[in-house]
């Protein structure tokens, strides 16, 4: 049967202007784990309007089951780009701070009065965050980008440069439905998206080699916790060292290169699928891919003009990254 990839285009840039809106419009609330609650809504429900409307199966949106093994070794990668991605990330964000100023400092998570239907879940906010941000949201996003978006961009241009396209299409996704204004939290706003891509790059190749979403899942998971766990001590090993300082740069290369050792791995366990029946390329397929580099100018003007507007903070702290000082954050995910 053939499958019309633009339905899965155009779920995933409707669900992430609705996230960046909802993302926006929340930023300055305590409602952390609604926020949450609303991407994961938001993603699965766009994946599964896409499923029902291009008459998908649960089997081919699946794939082939990846080798244990492998599985194991795509997270590898991924912890392998992690702090080539936070280097690029607080990069960009250095970058744009001296030409547009800092964002405005980001609310801890221990500060948030946090509650849903009545219930206060302050107490374990932080815990929530976790439990979202590594398992829940990469398994959503897992159904829609990894599962339908990515095979829709394969039956359009072929698989090897879906998987390029679909590791940036996404970091903006990511970029643009990242929960804002909280600490500690994964990246967002606009220096963001180069971090977001790396990472994706990792996930799409690994899906281009299995056929398989849950490698997708897997990469984006352990991208996630290694952001929470060791994110303030790279910050703390690598404090007062120039971003092309040779201990920055070494670290980036051997984990890229690392990355690239351990993909070729994976590669050569499992069978790589065939290529899917071609689709000719329509306007109003090629147009949602277009709405969203729309999206993405229209959140980097926010996000100048938020900086703009906020005065210079003296203290050291990443604010784009969503670091503070230890004192304001609860202790690392174990």
């Amino acid at each position: 049967m053939t499958h019309k990839p633009g339905i899965a285009l155009w779920g995933m840039v409707v669900a992430g202007a609705v996230l960046f809106v909802i993302q926006t419009a929340l930023a300055d609330t305590d409602g952390l784990v609604m926020r949450f609650v609303l991407n994961i809504a938001v993603i699965a429900g766009a994946a599964l309007a896409v499923m029902r409307l291009d008459r998908r199966g649960w089997r081919s949106v699946n794939g082939p089951p990846p080798e244990p093994v492998s599985l194991a070794l795509v997270g590898l990668a991924a912890l392998s780009v992690w702090a080539a991605a936070w280097w690029l990330m607080d990069w960009t964000n250095h970058v744009l701070e001296n030409a547009a100023g800092t964002l405005p400092r980001p609310e801890p998570v221990v500060d948030l009065s946090d509650s849903i239907a009545g219930l206060d879940v302050q107490p374990v906010a932080y815990e929530l965050e976790i439990l979202f941000a590594v398992v829940l949201v990469p398994l959503a996003q897992a159904w829609l980008m990894w599962g339908l978006v990515q095979p829709a961009l394969g039956s359009l241009v072929g698989r090897w440069r879906a998987a390029w396209l679909a590791g940036v299409v996404f970091g903006v996704f990511n970029t643009l439905t990242a929960v804002q204004n909280v600490t500690p939290a994964l990246p967002w706003g606009l220096s963001s998206t180069g971090g977001y891509m790396l990472a994706g790059w990792v996930a799409a190749l690994a899906v281009f080699l299995t056929g398989s979403p849950w490698t997708g899942f897997v990469a984006h998971g352990v991208f996630a916790y290694a952001s929470f766990a060791l994110a303030d001590d790279l910050f703390h090993e690598m404090s007062g060292k120039d971003y092309l300082d040779v201990a920055w740069l070494t670290l980036v290369a051997l984990g890229v290169f690392g990355a690239m050792i351990v993909l070729q791995a994976v590669r050569f366990r499992d069978p790589r699928p065939g290529e899917p029946e071609r689709v000719p390329a329509k306007r109003l397929t090629i147009l949602p891919l277009a709405l969203l580099l729309a999206a993405v100018v229209v959140m980097a003007v926010l996000d100048i003009d938020a900086r703009q507007d906020e005065e210079p903070i003296a203290a050291a702290v990443q604010i784009q990254t969503g670091l503070t000082g230890a004192s304001e954050r609860p202790p690392a995910a174990p």
